[in-house]
């Protein structure tokens, strides 16, 4: 029987010390274990690679007929969620789904908050040396929020705000099973008709081809005069010359971005002049425990793996998350 082969991609969620790469091996005994870049890659191990943790260039997987699972150490499946990419048409893809959701919710409170308070404009003040109370300060309490996507990112941003006391309303694929996070729930063709009757608008939908420019001109319209966007699911979602107009011409009172089309945003982009936007460079899920909860995820599967045990985390190639 030929070895079985395990690859570990490391990234900046996924970078693994040797105690961690030991228990990896212990739990998997009958694998041969490749911890390295995909430049170090070679075509002869990927077509007889079982297993890979990370990200492998798309274009590879076409070379890998023996590759039964991909884990991704992040929380969507960006351009993995294609099975026409894969040798084998029966191949598992799961991703990080629950690592990222408590850090980035707290992220995209804060830059409500930061929005609300006009933090901004103080820290601008405080460069200066200037002493002058912003009077359009705003409070969060009793406002209504509306989180389009609740997926896991969706539900602890709702939760956190639901705390503060908001009014949640939700939007998801499945709108027969309100989560408790929301006060309500509805289906994503609902969202033109909703966005009048919310102060904050948060974007937390996966990239997909039915979320596709969803936030364009009509949706930015529809929003009522002097709420707050955030944006901390895919850039994709947003168009962004439509968000631009909106800022500009006073309809929004403010906006965040943790996400943009086009990543690092170039130094040209008129989002850096835009009036009251915050920006953060895919900064929402940073933090320290991301790699050790990446870890246990992928401990956890791979246990489950070799036991012949179905996965959770499965990625659905239909919908593509």
């Amino acid at each position: 029987m030929s070895q079985r082969h395990l690859i570990i991609i490391p990234g900046t969620a996924n970078a693994l010390p040797p105690a961690k790469l030991l228990k990896i091996r212990e739990s998997a005994p009958g694998f041969a274990l490749h911890y390295m870049q995909n430049d170090s890659v070679t075509p002869g191990l990927l077509s007889e690679t079982e297993i890979i943790f990370g990200c492998p260039r798309p274009e590879t997987l076409c070379k890998a007929p023996r590759l039964g699972w991909l884990h991704l150490p992040f929380a969507g499946a960006g351009p993995y969620g294609d099975l026409r990419l894969y040798a084998n048409q029966s191949v598992m893809l799961t991703n990080a789904r629950g690592v990222y959701g408590a850090a980035a919710a707290e992220h995209v409170l804060g830059m409500a908050l930061a929005l609300l308070r006009r933090i901004p404009d103080y820290v601008r003040q405080q460069d200066r040396r200037e002493w002058a109370r912003q009077e359009e300060s705003r409070e969060l309490s009793g406002s209504s929020v509306l989180v389009a996507g609740m997926g896991d990112l969706g539900k602890n941003t709702a939760a956190r705000f639901r705390a503060m006391g908001c009014r949640i309303t939700g939007i998801r694929r499945n709108a027969l099973e309100r989560p408790p996070e929301a006060d309500e729930i509805h289906p994503l063709h609902r969202l033109g008709a909703l966005l009048p009757g919310a102060g904050i608008v948060i974007n937390c939908l996966p990239a997909t081809a039915h979320t596709e420019g969803v936030f364009n001109g009509d949706a930015f319209k529809a929003m009522r005069p002097g709420s707050i966007f955030i944006n901390a699911g895919q850039g994709a979602a947003v168009v962004e010359p439509a968000l631009m107009e909106a800022l500009t011409s006073g309809r929004l009172w403010g906006a965040a971005i943790d996400a943009a089309r086009r990543e690092p945003l170039p130094g040209n982009h008129p989002f850096w002049t835009a009036p009251n936007l915050l920006i953060s460079p895919r900064a929402a899920a940073a933090s320290p425990l991301v790699s050790a909860r990446n870890f246990e995820l992928f401990l956890d599967l791979l246990a489950r793996y070799t036991a012949g045990r179905s996965l959770y985390n499965r990625v659905d190639f239909f919908s593509g998350y």
